[in-house]
């Protein structure tokens, strides 16, 4: 009989999983909130309109992959001795009841991901935008059509009109950066033609409290990033900025007191997931929380011991010894990684070669990628072995949101929305 193999989440290396571990060798259980892969890095172009919300996402469930068993729930513990997964059943319905229940496995993939990090920020959860789902964008373009439409009103001040017209990004890393470079595209090759009398008002502003913008670039290119967003008009750079509030129409920091906003997007990277904090194995010393592996992926107990049968990666892991970003990239490397290693665990049994000898398989080694950010009006950079600036690097960066997609399916509708764009304009302009 197969064994059981339960993965834990749905991002990057979850899906990942659940889509290329053979379902002739495992019988493959998902257990995730959310039913579909967010593909992060088209979220900001979603949210302005340059595709539709469903390419930036990709369902667990496929004619394809019928065995797989998806459970929408959050798993709130897990036994790792006695491999017991205990789930909270997962729903938004407010008349639906709590239920619980529990999952056996056989072999386990922890890849949770990361909760949001607002550094414990009053309000900061009650009145931001968020960009991790398709959702989360989808509420980003309504809130920016609500504030257009508001400031259009004719007993609304001009005060009243650039206060609702103040978008604020907490966050200076690349999903910020896109974010604003996005908006602002969206601003200036469409609605500033529609709200002509709002045209001039609007302003985007990039809050950091680090004295740069996009840390992980090297020095000249990050520094190129803010020299180019800087000279956008409307575009502000407010780094060294320490928010100590967040109102229902205002932030509050050490340096300029309270600051009006229509709409604040809050990017501030990743925080511990709550299952994380709670399950008995190795962690760093220091830094944010995460689940410690052997370089098999493997968890570790607190002595530093293997626990067999249990693996993570995503966000929510790291590798004892080295510090790897909480990047897609890296998710995706580990999961390709454990994909092979259980593919052949479950042929040729556990930890034997063809012949019954005990084997280890080769560690894993996580190979840099390019990084990229976009800038706004065919602007980005690009870090890495070589670095690109300017329109060459804007043109890898488009190019590469159809690398990310796993579907042959959704990359032709990403190439299909693109064209009526630019023979059209985009549609939530006529919303």
């Amino acid at each position: 009989m197969s064994k059981t193999l339960a993965i834990i989440g749905s991002g990057w290396a979850g899906y990942t999983l659940s889509q290329k571990v053979s379902p002739a060798l495992y019988n493959i259980v998902v257990i995730s909130p959310i039913r579909t892969i967010q593909y992060t890095p088209l979220l900001a172009s979603a949210a302005c309109g340059l595709f539709n919300f469903r390419l930036a996402e990709e369902p667990i469930r496929r004619k394809s992959r019928t065995s797989v068993k998806y459970y929408k729930a959050t798993a709130e513990n897990i036994d790792l001795q006695k491999r017991i997964i205990s789930c909270k059943a997962y729903s938004t319905l407010p008349e639906e009841k709590e239920s619980h229940f529990d999952v056996s496995y056989d072999e386990i993939a922890i890849a949770p991901g990361c909760d949001i990090q607002t550094f414990g920020t009053p309000g900061a959860k009650e009145h931001a935008y968020f960009l991790k789902t398709t959702n989360d964008a989808r509420l980003i373009q309504q809130r920016l059509l609500e504030v257009l439409d508001m400031a259009s009103l004719p007993n609304t001040s001009e005060q009243a009109q650039r206060d609702l017209l103040s978008i604020r990004i907490v966050g200076g890393g690349a999903i910020g950066i896109e974010a604003a470079a996005e908006l602002f595209d969206l601003w200036q090759e469409e609605m500033r033609h529609l709200y002509a009398h709002l045209d001039g008002k609007l302003t985007i502003t990039i809050h950091d409290v680090a004295d740069k913008l996009l840390g992980t670039f090297d020095t000249s290119l990050s520094e190129y990033a803010m020299e180019s967003l800087g000279s956008k008009p409307g575009v502000r750079i407010a780094t060294g900025s320490h928010i100590t509030r967040v109102d229902s129409d205002a932030i509050h920091t050490k340096e300029h007191g309270r600051l009006p906003f229509g709409m604040l997007v809050w990017a501030t990277g990743n925080g511990v997931h709550p299952l994380v904090e709670k399950l008995p194995v190795k962690k760093p010393e220091k830094g944010m929380p995460r689940i410690l592996t052997d370089r098999q992926l493997r968890v570790l107990r607190p002595d530093g011991s293997v626990i067999e049968g249990a693996y993570a990666l995503g966000d929510a892991a790291d590798v004892e010894g080295e510090s790897l970003p909480t990047l897609a990239e890296v998710a995706l490397q580990k999961a390709e990684y454990l994909v092979a290693v259980l593919n052949k665990k479950g042929r040729t049994g556990a930890g034997a070669d063809g012949d019954g000898t005990q084997i280890q398989p080769q560690p894993f080694v996580y190979k840099q990628r390019a990084l990229l950010a976009y800038l706004g009006q065919r602007d980005g950079i690009i870090g890495g072995r070589q670095e690109w600036k300017g329109n060459s690097a804007w043109l890898a960066w488009r190019s590469g949101s159809l690398g990310w997609t796993r579907s042959w399916r959704r990359r032709a509708m990403i190439l299909i929305s693109w064209a009526f764009i630019w023979l059209g304009g985009r549609d939530i302009a006529r919303r």
